[in-house]
């Protein structure tokens, strides 16, 4: 009996000494979803980066995420902004903005 409780002790002395998964920040989901939305709109063309450009509180409870994307368009280099506008209440309620920067 005392055999099980020593190993049981030290399994819980292991697994509360394992750091936990640190949790992907929610807006990466909705960087995915206009990663995705871009590449549609510029079927083709080679998507070279982008950058989350941070979160603004809304009226109404809406959160909006910005990204900035750099496409190579037709040989040039462009920018499209893209602004996702969400409620975290309503998760399955998007709506999407895609802007390219003159």
């Amino acid at each position: 009996m005392k055999k099980w409780i020593v190993i049981f002790s030290m399994v819980l002395f292991f697994l509360a000494g394992q750091p936990s998964l640190a949790q992907q920040p929610d807006y990466q989901k909705f960087g995915r979803i206009a990663t995705a939305v871009v590449k549609e709109d510029y079927t083709g063309e080679k998507l070279a980066d982008y950058k989350y450009d941070g979160r603004k509180t809304l009226s109404g409870g809406q959160i909006q995420d910005s990204f900035t994307f750099n496409v190579k368009k037709d040989g040039k280099d462009v920018v499209v902004k893209v602004n996702v506008v969400h409620n975290p209440d309503k998760p399955k309620d998007l709506n999407l903005s895609v802007i390219e920067v003159q």
